[in-house]
């Protein structure tokens, strides 16, 4: 009889280190888990982020050639100074060192507000060069609108725009060419 009391003394404490060592395993999985987690929250906020970075800027693109036909008769704006937006083409890296306020670009303030980014989207527009044509490279073989010769000027567009956040901006550039 003495034998068997002393065997179940002897367990009594291996239950609670056994339970403790699986507890922390346990414990360590669910810290993992919740870190894997908030990381792919973050991963999908950033990427939200940068997809209404990218929405703003494209739209901005379209609204800087809207603003080249509805408002550009003729080239002499555009200058070194900048002051309005537009620029000359002695620079076109220029976008890499402007402020981009209201002293160097253009803002565009019809940008649809319910997409809540941090800051409106601005562009700026240099012109970088002119293309003198002939009457018949306009229209081939009497195909399209336009007849006639005149000279086509090109654009550069540049245009910046930044998420919900404001730390991602988006820069999109393109070229444009309007019969002058």
């Amino acid at each position: 009889m003495e034998s068997k009391r002393s065997f179940q003394h002897k367990q009594r404490g291996s239950v609670l280190l056994i339970s403790l060592v699986i507890l922390m395993i346990l414990t360590l999985v669910g810290v993992s888990s919740m870190r894997n987690t908030t990381m792919e929250e973050k991963m999908a906020g950033n990427m939200r982020d940068k997809g209404l970075s990218f929405q703003a800027a494209e739209a901005t693109l379209r609204a800087a050639e809207k603003y080249i036909e509805d408002n550009v008769i003729s080239t002499q704006a555009f200058d070194t100074n900048g002051s309005d937006g537009l620029y000359d083409k002695s620079n076109l890296r220029l976008w890499r060192t402007l402020a981009w306020d209201d002293n160097d670009s253009i803002e565009y303030s019809d940008f649809d507000s319910s997409y809540q980014i941090a800051e409106s989207p601005r562009y700026i527009i240099q012109h970088i060069s002119s293309i003198a044509t002939d009457p018949n490279n306009l229209n081939l073989n009497n195909y399209g609108p336009e007849t006639g010769s005149g000279t086509i000027e090109m654009f550069l567009i540049t245009a910046r725009a930044t998420g919900g956040s404001g730390n991602a901006p988006v820069f999109l550039q393109t070229t444009y060419g309007k019969l002058i």
